[in-house]
């Protein structure tokens, strides 16, 4: 069974306090194929009728679901102590019991839990943007944030947005993301290197590993088929004169997806001053901790997850 399932918006499935880190409720937004798809509403605490709107995509290698994760818990309610309404989105978990064969043989599968996931994404914003009056969003002011498979999905719904493909139908011809941040994402193209043919993608806060071996920095590719990662899209958006911040840390892999919480105030300065206040800066940085100690993350590729 497939439908859109919008005015449950008004269903209550749980129930906080205030000051506890769980979300504040639970919105369904979609049912497919027998599974019930949520959000997560985390609701700043004042009386204001409108607010900015942050999309939280949990990361888990399309085979995890992290969206009740403590990480998740606690990123979501800061942004929402700090005026943003905020969902943290659940998604259909195409590559969850995958076995690793190669990366040769990940593309397909792979290629197909991205489209699931960004599939969803445009499900749940669908529902925000029909319900933003009763959730108090301003729907100029929505952010994608995503971290690992979460980043994949959040910078490929601003490319499918952006060349208007058919999975983008149900979204209002005028509406635009105010800004991606990606924490180790990529995005998969069929149709060679990535352009955004119809419009601009929005500001987008790139943060990626140069050492990142589960989601590559840099780009695979076999004829149109391409996997690129925030240093070929980074070099695009330059190209273009797209608005960008990027911070490239040195020698670092995929720990980088969980900089989230670290990385807080500068993503609050990117959301003030370029995603909200549309300064057209291209910044790009480095970061090399020569006193850093190597962790797990650094050596992990799809082999450590899929198998």
């Amino acid at each position: 069974m497939k439908r859109f399932l919008s005015l449950l918006i008004i269903t209550f499935l749980t129930s906080f306090p205030v000051f506890s880190q769980e979300p504040d409720r639970s919105i369904v937004y979609a049912v497919d194929d027998n599974q019930i798809l949520g959000m997560d509403l985390y609701a700043p605490q004042d009386a204001e009728p409108v607010h900015p709107c942050v999309i939280f995509i949990y990361g888990g290698g399309f085979s995890e679901n992290n969206q009740k994760a403590e990480s998740t818990l606690a990123f979501c309610r800061k942004l929402a102590d700090d005026g943003f309404v905020t969902f943290a989105i659940d998604y259909r978990l195409g590559l969850a019991g995958y076995v690793s064969h190669g990366r040769l043989g990940m593309i397909k599968p792979t290629q197909n839990a991205i489209r699931m996931a960004t599939e969803d994404l445009f499900r749940a914003l669908d529902c925000i943007l029909k319900n933003a009056t009763e959730l108090k969003v301003d729907p100029a002011k929505i952010v994608l944030v995503g971290c690992s498979a979460g980043a994949i999905t959040a910078l490929q719904a601003d490319y499918e947005l952006g060349n208007r493909t058919p999975m983008t139908a149900q979204i209002p011809e005028d509406f635009r993301f105010a800004g991606v941040a990606s924490f180790a994402g990529a995005i998969f193209s069929t149709d060679g290197a990535v352009k955004y043919r119809v419009h601009p993608p929005a500001p987008t806060f790139f943060l990626h590993g140069t050492a990142d071996r589960l989601v590559n920095y840099g780009s695979i590719s076999f004829f149109k088929l391409g996997f690129y990662g925030a240093k070929p899209l980074i070099k695009r958006f330059e190209k273009a004169g797209y608005p960008y911040l990027a911070i490239r840390y040195k020698d670092e892999g995929h720990v980088v997806a969980t900089k989230n919480i670290k990385e807080y105030d500068t993503l609050m300065w990117f959301i003030d001053e370029m995603a909200f206040g549309h300064k057209n800066y291209r910044i790009d940085t480095t970061v090399n901790d020569v006193d850093r100690e190597p962790v797990w993350w650094d050596r992990i590729g799809p082999k450590g997850i899929y198998k």
